[in-house]
């Protein structure tokens, strides 16, 4: 009896040690095995423009993919097309312009996943900037790394739109406000003192940091705004009142001590904020086309901007919507960005690996961070 009994506590003395070291040791390839997974994505994404290299602009809908890449074709490496990104991260998409968003259904069909994993992507400016608003014209911009470490001596440029629609005469006034070459202080702080205005429609300051060549853009929205899409050439904006024709909009701009100097635009133009430009904003003429979609879906315009720098962090056009002015704002480089499942933190499903690499887009910094699981049925 004592013999069995050793014999029992001995066999299960051997079981409790190889247990643990066994799921120890089929953990750790299961997540080698996850992690070569998670870096093939990362290199076909980053690194492959896709079938086709232009899918961002030349497609209307996902099944048109054979490949999916967000690299840029052409570009260096790790340089990627804001075309695909946008058509991968805009839910507007669907609601007012002929492209289909490129859902995350479609991605994980394209990228070989078929339900047995999951994954999230996000991409985050490489320098952590936050913009508040002091008062009616004055801004307090702050730069720190993502550990909370404050930047210092990073060179901030700034830019404020503010836009004006005189409903009598059917004109837009579009006021730029450059602020150049401000530096952090030690709490890696900048104040932006511009120019005390009233009666705006709506107004946009963009935010550029340059500390010793990383680059990041940073843009705050405010007033009575809404949202439009660029893809290549074309803004797309949505949900215009049948009283209000963009063609008979007449458009200038200015700046706060001659808000009357620019040439004024008889025929529609579209106000393009760029980093690179002789001024910071241009304004666009373009082929205005009202798209009435079939299947009864409500009607949107598309506006043809010929020759639109890839460098454009944003485009602004003013409609009417349910009775009121907005400011349209697309934008093409964004404070960050988020695709796919949430990253699970608890359970067998939080054994995943995460995957970071330095991306630029349309010459700016970002983190692109990609976590991806198995997935893991109860039972």
């Amino acid at each position: 009896m004592v013999a069995a009994l050793l014999t029992i506590l001995m066999v299960f003395t051997a079981a409790s040690t190889f247990i643990p070291n066994a799921l120890t040791r089929s953990t750790y390839i299961s997540e080698s095995q996850l992690r070569i997974e998670a870096e093939k994505i990362v290199n076909q994404l980053l690194l492959n423009p896709g079938d086709p290299p232009n899918w961002g602009v030349s497609t209307t809908n996902s099944s048109e993919v054979k490949v999916l890449g967000l690299a840029l074709q052409g570009g260096r490496p790790y340089e990627l097309d804001i075309n695909k990104i946008i058509r991968m991260y805009e839910n507007i998409l669907n609601e007012f312009s002929d492209k289909e968003q490129m859902d995350f259904e479609s991605v994980c069909r394209l990228l070989g996943l078929y339900g047995n994993y999951s994954l999230s992507i996000k991409l985050t400016p490489v320098l952590n900037i936050t913009v508040q608003k002091l008062s009616s014209n004055i801004y307090e911009v702050t730069v720190k790394t993502h550990d909370n470490l404050p930047v210092t001596n990073a060179v901030v440029n700034a830019v404020r739109i503010t836009a004006y629609m005189n409903c009598c005469h059917n004109m837009v006034t579009y006021i730029e406000e450059p602020i150049y070459s401000t530096y952090t202080d030690h709490n890696g702080k900048v104040t932006l003192d511009f120019t005390q205005q009233s009666g705006e429609l709506s107004s946009v300051v963009v935010v550029y940091v340059d500390f010793y060549g990383v680059k990041t853009v940073f843009s705050y929205v405010e007033g009575s705004s809404t949202y439009g899409v660029i893809i290549g050439n074309d803004l797309y904006v949505g949900h215009i009142d049948d009283d209000f024709n963009p063609e008979n909009m007449t458009t200038r701009k200015g700046r706060p001590r001659n808000p009357g100097g620019g040439a004024i635009h008889l025929s529609p133009a579209a106000l393009i904020v760029t980093p690179t430009g002789l001024e910071p904003t241009m304004l666009y003429e373009g082929r205005l086309l009202p798209i009435t979609p079939e299947g009864g879906a409500r009607p949107y315009y598309k506006f043809e901007l010929e020759g639109l720098e890839d460098d454009a962090v944003m485009v602004l056009f003013v409609i009417k919507n349910r009775g009121e002015y907005k400011l349209v704002v697309a934008q093409r480089a964004y404070n960050n960005l988020d695709l796919g499942m949430p990253t699970p933190t608890s359970g067998l499903v939080a054994r995943g690996v995460h995957i970071r690499r330095t991306v630029t887009i349309s010459g700016f910094l970002y983190y692109f961070d990609l976590t991806l699981w198995r997935v893991v049925e109860d039972g």
